[in-house]
């Protein structure tokens, strides 16, 4: 250890490794606990050696890194699939009988949360937030009064696991839509313009198809894989993955209950191979869409500026816009170098009331997804900023660092000065 504390835990955890390799002992899988892509290079050689690597992380993690991997669980992964928190189990196993009545009880329990939700969506004549279903279901339904939403956990875990047959819900933007009223105006899942829709024959095309039967589950994906790029293929302009997972779930009844091993939509897709199929954001900075390079025009995304997009998508960052950066970083602030602890998710909601009341209406969740990865990769809390600028200054290091690590390259000035135009709202 050196004065400043440095253990070089890294060198050492590689050192191991390459012993574990050499060692008479055939070691077949390998596992990482760390978000740092420094692991890249022993993740690529253990591979190269036929062995399984799989890699656990509560951080942010870059593209390369996670692809250098056989498989990456995050803390989603890691609370439902480890711990079961999603689930609830019983001491002592209950009769076939018991099981049965609870059956039926949770089934018609969760039909009539369904029904209501179905109910307050499509009688509405705008989209509706989900804090006031939220509101609305805790004093309908006892049962969710506690906060556990009836073993789900979580309100977004009990939608997704009804599955509503009508309703879109749209967790980016925090509202639920209806998904007939979407279809008459020519809007789409997440209400953006035509220009963006999935085509009206591609559409059509999907209602008349017969979904498929029970499959085999080992040949789920090469299933799941076949439909995506017939629907990519079937669409005029990128598909959005709000529309593609109502497609899925059409086609493969199964996924109706979850996206198999995966927690969401955008987790099992990278757990396919759909090349040369893509994935990029619109130019609003929330709309996800896949798209086929030989066919679509590649979208340009919020960002403007693709070597920026590729610093952003190296640190972990959401496609976003460099004035929205600086406003959040600047709002961010005040609650930096205190005594208190900086509360991520806290200071989100406070961030996120202060820009609604200027008029900048922005969810609290999409300002987590900004602070958080800046924060897991570098940047300092518990610094007091005197000046904007200094910390927009060590907002860019976090950055440009990724992408560096990334790109096992030194960044020149015209990078840094890319990014600075695009942090400025120049470009």
């Amino acid at each position: 250890m050196t004065a400043t504390g440095k253990t070089s835990t890294d060198i050492h955890l590689v050192l191991d490794v390459m012993d574990a390799l050499a060692d008479r002992t055939h070691f077949d899988e390998f596992v990482v606990f760390s978000a740092d892509a420094d692991f890249s290079p022993v993740l690529r050689r253990l591979r190269r050696h036929d062995r399984r690597t799989v890699v656990f992380a509560a951080g942010a993690m870059s593209e390369s890194y996670k692809a250098s991997a056989d498989r990456v669980i995050d803390i989603p992964t890691f609370l439902q699939e480890a711990l079961q928190l999603s689930s609830m189990e019983d001491s002592e196993p209950p009769l076939k009988e018991e099981i049965s009545q609870v059956s039926r009880h949770f089934d018609a329990f969760r039909n009539r949360v369904a029904d209501r939700i179905r109910d307050l969506v499509t009688q509405a004549e705008a989209p509706v937030p989900l804090k006031t279903l939220v509101q609305q279901l805790r004093q309908e339904f006892a049962q969710l009064s506690d906060g556990r939403w009836d073993g789900a956990a979580t309100f977004d875990n009990l939608m997704r696991e009804l599955n509503i047959n009508g309703v879109v819900f749209d967790f980016e933007n925090e509202v639920a839509r209806d998904f007939r009223r979407m279809s008459r105006t020519g809007l789409v899942p997440d209400g953006r313009t035509p220009r963006q829709q999935v085509s009206i024959e591609h559409e059509e095309a999907w209602k008349h198809d017969r979904p498929l039967e029970q499959i085999p589950q080992e040949s789920l994906e090469q299933a799941a894989t076949t439909v995506i790029r017939n629907a990519v293929a079937s669409s005029r302009d990128p598909l959005q993955l709000s529309a593609l997972g109502i497609i899925l779930r059409q086609r493969l009844p199964q996924l109706k209950g979850g996206w198999g091993s995966a927690p969401n939509l955008a987790a099992f897709l990278r757990q396919l191979n759909i090349e040369p199929i893509r994935r990029a954001v619109l130019e609003d900075g929330t709309t996800n869409v896949l798209y086929d390079p030989g066919r679509h025009d590649e979208p340009t995304g919020a960002v403007g500026d693709r070597l920026v997009a590729s610093m952003l998508s190296a640190a972990e960052l959401p496609t976003i816009k460099g004035a929205d950066l600086n406003r959040i970083l600047s709002t961010a602030r005040p609650y930096m170098g205190g005594t208190d602890h900086f509360e991520i998710a806290e200071v989100s909601r406070n961030i996120a009331a202060k820009m609604s009341t200027e008029g900048r209406s922005i969810s609290p969740r999409r300002i987590t997804t900004v602070l958080q990865p800046l924060i897991f990769g570098g940047l300092d809390t518990t610094k007091p900023y005197l000046d904007i600028n200094e910390l927009l200054v060590d907002a860019m290091g976090v950055i440009i660092s990724a992408w560096a690590r990334e790109m096992q390259t030194q960044p020149d000035d015209e990078a840094r000065n890319r990014l600075i135009a695009w942090l400025r709202g120049s470009s």
